[in-house]
């Protein structure tokens, strides 16, 4: 079995010494396939003064040169031809500000894979006939967003007997959808199949809220699912805790919390986190989590805040095997947690500041390619 299998094809994605055992030397293995292939890459690593082969151990995996998140918004990073890549995506981006990743059939055969058995050990995959909310945009020629794509992939993992989106293709653009979906709601529920929420979180708040305000409870099948990601990102001022909103959603709707998963992704780092019952990121074993001072982007110690940097030997078609974003996070080790996972975890503790941001990956862009990129 290759290293890449051993890795993206765990059983458990959390407790696998086979999985630790080849990470390193397949992180190790796709720098040098990127240096290979990308030359802007292997500028990077060489205006840096680093090789693969100061990577000894783990502890060595902070001296791969991350590339900030910004850094794709601006260029364009790919380390196989065009006629390879197999799917496409952007991200979400605000203010215009959006990467572009392409996937070679080569990830995607690890990257399903993974996914499979991640949501299967989270209790999404399903072989019961589920009727589908789509909280966020309904898939359309017209955009190529990740999170569109990734929400989509996400009502694979139960058939699909139908799908309403919270905001729908017009053929000129996107427009919301609320009374559809209170519609859509309505008909599921007396239909009496399993229905799954899948999205943003500000969406599912103002769905539930409507409901709320309107006196409208129902309880829906028992085997009803809340699937949550993206963040609230433009509706931050709208953010509830998350216990609050879970109450909100069991009153209107009757899906208990134990129902109701949190995802973090990127589209620069396509892997999937799920929150924990205590509410933490666990660290699954095909990743590994760097938390870096903002402004030397030296590692910090665990229980300090910092830019959450992920490493992962995942993407085949691009150097995206250490990426830094714009989040700040903290790292602790899983014994700081207590729901059993024996991997350290991280929590999401908001955006850096926009202008920092800036100021941040640039400085690093110019010392990552010694101000020639």
């Amino acid at each position: 079995m290759s290293r890449m299998a051993k890795i993206f094809f765990s059983r458990n994605p959390y407790n696998s010494k086979r999985a630790d055992n080849a990470f390193l030397d397949a992180v190790q293995e796709n720098v040098r396939f990127q240096a290979a292939h990308c030359p802007v890459y292997a500028r990077i690593l060489e205006n840096c003064g680093f090789s693969p082969d100061e990577l000894k151990n783990e502890a060595d995996l902070y001296r791969i040169p991350p590339l900030p998140t910004l850094h794709f918004k601006r260029n364009s990073l790919f380390s196989v031809p065009e006629s390879e890549f197999a799917l496409v995506a952007t991200s979400s981006g605000t203010k215009g500000a959006k990467s572009t990743v392409a996937f070679d059939k080569k990830t995607l055969f690890y990257g399903f894979g993974m996914a499979t058995r991640f949501f299967l050990h989270h209790h999404v995959v399903s072989l019961l006939p589920t009727n589908y909310i789509v909280l966020g945009y309904e898939p359309s020629k017209h955009t190529s967003i990740g999170a569109v794509k990734t929400a989509y992939g996400v009502t694979k993992f139960a058939p699909a007997l139908s799908r309403t989106y919270a905001l729908k293709d017009t053929g000129k653009g996107y427009e919301p959808n609320q009374i559809g979906m209170l519609e859509a709601l309505e008909r599921y529920a007396k239909q009496g199949f399993p229905v799954r929420f899948v999205g943003f979180p500000s969406y599912l708040y103002f769905l539930v809220s409507e409901l709320k305000k309107n006196g409208v409870h129902y309880q829906l099948n028992p085997h009803s699912k809340i699937l949550l990601g993206g963040g609230w990102k433009q509706f931050a001022g709208n953010e509830i805790d998350r216990n609050e909103l879970y109450e909100l959603v069991y009153e209107t709707l009757g899906i208990k919390q134990a129902h109701c998963h949190e995802f973090f992704s990127a589209a620069e780092h396509p892997l999937p986190y799920c929150k924990c019952k205590n509410g933490h990121f666990h660290i699954p074993v095909y990743s590994r989590v760097i938390i870096r001072d903002a402004i030397t982007l030296e590692p910090v110690a665990d229980g300090m805040p910092g830019l959450l940097n992920f490493v992962t030997p995942l993407v085949n078609s691009m150097p995206l095997v250490s990426v830094m974003t714009d989040d700040i996070a903290v790292k602790r080790p899983a014994e700081d947690c207590g729901c059993g996972n024996p991997k350290p975890f991280f929590d999401l503790l908001g955006r850096a500041n926009v202008k920092d941001v800036k100021t941040c990956a640039a400085g690093a862009n110019e010392r990552l390619t010694g101000g020639g990129i």
